[in-house]
């Protein structure tokens, strides 16, 4: 009777409450079976080894009950942290795609600003700086300090997101959210490269 309760189990959808429940039935079936032996050694009687399978499954089902719901604990704690490791990741890909956006508007916004150098190059420098040679160092040295606010922001981003793989080298997506740490990183990384071709035509204006 016991092997068949404990099949019906499957149809339990909640993992928690299978578990728990698949442990209170094992252990009442384990204790009703010592205790029938231990009752009927003691009394010689068929009345001792019912009585003693009442108690053994009584003791047995708290024992497996405990036990069924220390299990069930530990596997919730288990995909409590993969559903929080789940969730970062999800949300630091999110950000990878933001700032593959921001890169490249900004790929294109250098493109034009070279563009305006060498036609500012062109021209007739000798009175002095031009209004449009005035407005593209003006918009360069802005977009300088807007870039600079941004890399701040991701680095500060990327360390919070090492913190946390440190802790969780033993979860199973260990190794994701290491690759989307370094896929972050190389966003800066593509950020700061366009800073320098930036500040680099600020520096050939000043020839």
């Amino acid at each position: 009777m016991a092997i068949t309760t404990l099949a019906g189990c499957t149809n339990i959808k909640d993992d928690s409450d299978r578990t728990r429940t698949e442990g209170a039935l094992g252990g009442a079936a384990v204790g009703a079976a010592a205790g029938a032996g231990a009752g009927a050694l003691l009394k010689k009687t068929p009345g001792g080894a019912a009585a003693g399978a009442a108690i053994g499954a009584a003791v047995g089902g708290a024992a497996g009950a405990a036990y069924g719901d220390s299990v069930a604990k530990k596997k919730e704690g288990y995909a409590a942290k993969e559903s929080v490791l789940d969730a970062q990741i999800t949300g630091l890909n999110h950000q990878i795609a933001v700032r593959k956006d921001y890169n490249e508007k900004l790929r294109a916004l250098v493109a034009d600003k070279e563009k305006q150098l060498a036609t500012v190059l062109a021209a007739d420098r000798a009175a002095g700086p031009t209004v449009v040679e005035f407005d593209l160092r003006t918009s360069i040295y802005t977009k300088v300090e807007e870039i600079d606010r941004e890399a701040k922001s991701w680095q500060e981003t990327i360390d919070a997101h090492k913190a946390v793989l440190q802790k969780s080298t033993d979860d199973p997506h260990h190794a994701d959210l290491q690759k989307a740490i370094d896929e972050l990183s190389e966003q800066r990384a593509e950020l700061l490269r366009q800073r320098a071709t930036l500040a680099g035509i600020n520096d050939k204006l000043k020839k």
